[in-house]
């Protein structure tokens, strides 16, 4: 058993220094993409907004390809929710048909626009709908997912680039300030807050599941999610942890290794062990069954697996960090994500 993990490592070692000498994801793949299949296609982008003691705005933009459509043509659909810290969660799915992905100015950067409707761009976004009217521009400076060259390759390093795994992702930023406004005709908020920004595109499903936690506090930035590597058995883990004191990026690793974690999705409850050199860091997340919502993003529809994605805005997530063996920091998150799909959510019963 010792030797078969030993090996396992190396071989994770070799795929990693590979991974720099293959095509990767980079800051750059923000913008649209020309769709690979005129059939099946997706690309989203998912923007997580945390304002402390107030709640947090998703925006999520996509645009897709359906083997139904008659011509080719990409067409948006638009995720809003709201999930206010004390009070009632709104959330709003619009499916629409036109969409503007050229820069005006023809710079080659990245633009999603449906006219009247929202607009975004590397300043930020606009939302004009009655029930959610929002805004967002970036105050700060990105925190990127990597050091070194390329900040914008994807937490599973080479994994994406390996034949039949399909799909592309990375995080544009694990956290930035941002100033926010919304109102929704009853309420108007403005101030400061915090933003997550990843980016995904595929012409075929890139994952039989997926774990996803992050949050947004002024104490702490961070993400950590596992999935399925394609169609296999295969668990694989990665995540940023980004405090006052401490920037620590946990590097691809395979449960049962380097990654230990406990899954009850029924009650809403993670609890995850990643350890690397000197450091072993322990998040527990729990989050009430109800504040759980099921969504069907049209991609699950185009690749016709029929996964369920569980959502919640309303995780209390702790974190333990240990340094060569003594407890260093200790945080709590009082409201962050946590999101199960396919076959670790309640439903598909993993544990």
């Amino acid at each position: 058993m010792f030797y078969q993990k030993k090996i396992k490592l190396l071989i994770i070692s070799i795929l990693w220094l590979v991974s720099h000498l293959v095509s990767a994801t980079t800051l750059d793949d923000l913008k649209a993409h020309t769709p690979t299949s005129n059939k099946t296609w997706a690309e989203q982008w998912f923007y997580n907004i945390a304002v402390p003691d107030v709640g947090y705005f998703k925006v999520s933009l996509q645009t897709y390809i359906a083997p139904d459509f008659t011509e080719p043509t990409p067409r948006p659909y638009i995720h809003l929710a709201f999930s206010p810290k004390n009070g009632t969660e709104v959330k709003y799915d619009l499916f629409l048909d036109e969409v503007i992905l050229k820069h005006p100015d023809n710079s080659g950067e990245f633009y999603y626009e449906v006219p009247g409707i929202i607009l975004a761009d590397e300043a930020g976004i606009w939302v004009n709908h009655a029930e959610f009217n929002f805004s967002m521009r970036w105050a700060g400076d990105h925190h990127h997912y990597w050091h070194g060259l390329n900040p914008g390759q994807t937490p599973f390093g080479i994994i994406p680039e390996l034949p039949g795994v399909g799909g592309k992702w990375f995080l544009y930023t694990v956290g930035t300030p941002v100033e926010y406004s919304f109102s929704d005709g009853d309420r108007s908020l403005i101030g400061q807050g915090f933003a997550q920004l990843d980016k995904g595109w595929f012409d075929k499903e890139s994952s039989a599941g997926v774990i996803y936690t992050m949050g947004l506090t002024d104490d702490i930035y961070f993400m950590f999610t596992g999935a399925k590597i394609g169609d296999s058995s295969i668990e694989m883990w990665a995540g940023r942890y980004i405090s006052d004191q401490y920037d620590l990026i946990f590097y691809p690793a395979f449960k049962n290794l380097s990654v230990k974690r406990e899954l009850d999705p029924c009650s809403g409850y993670l609890k995850l062990q990643m350890s690397k050199l000197k450091y072993k860091l322990i998040l527990e997340a729990w989050a009430n069954a109800g504040s759980f919502y099921r969504q069907r993003f049209p991609s699950d529809v185009i690749f016709g697996l029929g996964q369920i994605y569980m959502k919640s805005m309303q995780a209390n997530i702790n974190f333990s960090l240990y340094k060569k063996g003594s407890l260093v920091e200790s945080i709590q998150v009082p409201q962050g994500l946590l999101e199960f799909s396919g076959p670790f959510t309640c439903e598909g019963g993993a544990g």
